[in-house]
């Protein structure tokens, strides 16, 4: 797993953690928000991505899985796999 993948997983670690221990706080409010916002654009890429993902062989799900949770990150990786094949 790539740097860029572990620090987006502390990322929304850290996000999930101000919105549960600082629930009806701003701050609490600002990290739910902004986890809503990365899920609703996540969620356009695997749509936008799912092509890719076909053609870049392997498990469709697992792709779709990391697109949602990596974004662009694993969309590189997805487009060296479809060179290769």
């Amino acid at each position: 797993m790539s740097a860029a993948k572990i620090s987006i997983l502390v990322l929304y670690g850290v996000l999930g953690a101000v919105a549960l221990t600082q629930a009806n706080t701003p701050p609490g409010s600002v990290a739910l928000w902004i986890l809503l916002l990365l899920a609703v654009a996540h969620l356009v890429e695997v749509i936008v991505f799912l092509p890719l993902a076909r053609r870049a062989g392997g498990s469709l799900v697992g792709h779709m899985l990391q697109v949602f949770l990596f974004g662009i990150f694993h969309k590189r990786e997805m487009e060296t796999s479809a060179a290769r094949e």
